[in-house]
């Protein structure tokens, strides 16, 4: 990645709004550029999703330890839950660390039963967000 795309991203990352007019203003290039770029970045992997962060919302941290290798169909259940933001494999404590966004402390406690299925975990909660 070169220093324009760094540029574009950094601009996308304060405003995911901007238009590519705007942008393209802001790094040099033209609308059609910045978009011939973001398309790249996308068709790469650089940039996999846009997100919509609903602040309604109570976000959870979970470390989940597995107790069998059944990483796959794990990734799987993940993918199919809408409370998971996001999820990681890690090296470290535990196997996968996990954001999890509930309505309430019920749809917690239904994913984290849902979860015993695969390991043990870990919950900690967001008391206020900093950052992002």
């Amino acid at each position: 990645m070169d220093k324009i795309s760094r540029a574009i991203l950094a601009h996308l990352a304060r405003d995911a709004r901007i238009s590519w007019q705007e942008l393209g203003r802001q790094v040099h290039l033209t609308g059609q550029a910045v978009a011939t770029r973001v398309q790249q970045m996308q068709d790469s992997g650089t940039i996999r999703r846009f997100t919509v962060v609903r602040g309604d919302l109570h976000r959870y941290f979970v470390t989940v330890f597995m107790d069998s290798n059944r990483f796959a169909e794990f990734e799987a259940f993940l993918q199919a839950c809408e409370q998971v933001e996001a999820a990681s494999k890690v090296a470290g404590e535990g196997c996968y660390q996990l954001v999890l966004a509930c309505a309430d402390e019920a749809a917690l406690e239904t994913f984290t039963t849902d979860l015993l299925r695969y390991g043990r975990y870990k919950v900690s909660s967001e008391m206020r967000r900093v950052k992002g």
